[in-house]
């Protein structure tokens, strides 16, 4: 019996978005009348490296199962055209980034409650991924996202979120560290940025930048060229989040951008820390979610709670008193506040700098 063509199966209803390779078109399935989303790829043009990534895409995607990753249906190709159709999950609220531009053009922060719902479920997300073992993913092994962003976490109409476009995608054997320049740059962690060697703990401080951003409207760290933004990651200087919200959720943004990967918390140290513990058991996801964590879960390095995790602010010990640890831990604490400050007045003058010199273009000096 032939298979039928995607025509066949399937009701071609509007285009949902376009990319450089292909579109996204939102599709109903003729025999049961279910919405999903339907990418076209055209792959006649493509390098063997990217159809290498668009493999490993599909072939990803087809084992991971979980509520908040988007879901593989099926695959129909058209070789006579070159085009590869992949049917998967609709989530009929767009993506981040389009949610974030909306509030910012209507000049509106997020509500803090919609970000820690968006926090938990990524942070389960990503922990389901970084698993080593997944019982219903035999072979798998731990998956780093690598290209974690905005627009690549959908939105769905319950209020959920999936994260989805895996296609930079690499399942890292266990205590192994991989070493590929690949990602968005504004989202890229430092390891990434130096072209070194690196861990899942990449995805965290792209978690940590897109919960900065869904407070700030922003990015926490802009630049016009490559070279700029890793001298601005360098220094460690970015925008205070805005004030309304709650010290913890400035603090956890503060753990997951730790510039140096073996101090950012992974997603297991995360989990176990008191308040998103509880978060995660408010929204009933821990249970039935977190799935084939072999790993025990450790107390984390830092303290069982988000309050050592402040920029510039210590933890004041119960007794009221300090031994020589409490006290090195204040003196480096000082000395990040420091080299805060100090980046703060390297960024003004950069910008003076560039203000002077296009005030002198224009005469006006």
């Amino acid at each position: 019996m032939t298979e039928p063509t995607i025509s066949e199966a399937y009701d071609f209803l509007g285009l949902c978005g376009s990319g450089s390779f292909g579109k996204v078109h939102k599709v109903r399935c003729k025999e049961d009348g279910q919405l999903y989303a339907c990418k076209e790829i055209n792959y006649s043009k493509m390098s063997s490296k990217e159809k290498e990534l668009l493999v490993s895409e599909v072939n990803l995607l087809r084992k991971l199962n979980h509520p908040n990753i988007v879901k593989y249906i099926r695959r129909y190709q058209d070789k006579a055209a070159t085009i590869i159709f992949i049917i998967m999950d609709y989530c009929s609220k767009g993506d981040l980034s389009d949610y974030v531009k909306m509030h910012k053009k209507s000049n509106q922060y997020i509500s803090e409650e919609k970000i820690w719902s968006i926090f938990a479920q990524l942070l389960i997300a990503l922990d389901y991924c970084h698993s080593p073992n997944k019982p219903d993913a035999s072979g798998v092994g731990r998956v780093i996202h690598r290209d974690l962003k905005t627009a690549n976490v959908f939105l769905c109409e319950d209020g959920s979120i999936k994260l989805g476009d895996f296609g930079l995608c690499r399942v890292l054997e266990q205590s192994t560290m991989a070493k590929t320049n690949v990602g968005t740059p504004l989202y890229m962690a430092p390891e990434l940025l130096e072209n070194k060697s690196y861990t899942e703990k990449v995805d965290i401080w792209s978690l940590g930048c897109i919960i900065y951003e869904l407070c700030s409207l922003q990015p926490p760290y802009v630049a016009t060229s490559l070279d700029s933004l890793k001298a601005k990651v360098k220094r460690g200087v970015r925008p205070f989040v805005p004030s309304h919200y709650s010290s913890e959720i400035r603090r956890i943004i503060d753990m997951m951008l730790i510039k140096e990967p073996e101090k950012r918390p992974s997603t297991v140290e995360l989990m176990q820390l008191p308040f998103v513990a509880k978060l995660l058991q408010g929204l009933n996801c821990d249970a039935n979610r977190r799935v084939g964590r072999v790993e025990q879960m450790t107390p984390v390095e830092r303290g069982g709670n988000l309050r050592g995790a402040s920029r510039g602010a210590a933890s004041r010990p119960a007794n009221g008193k300090c031994d020589s640890t409490d006290l090195s831990a204040w003196e480096e604490r000082l000395r990040t506040r420091e080299d805060t400050l100090n980046g703060w007045e390297a960024d003004l003058a950069e910008r003076e700098a560039q203000l002077k010199e296009r005030l002198a273009k224009a005469g006006l000096r």
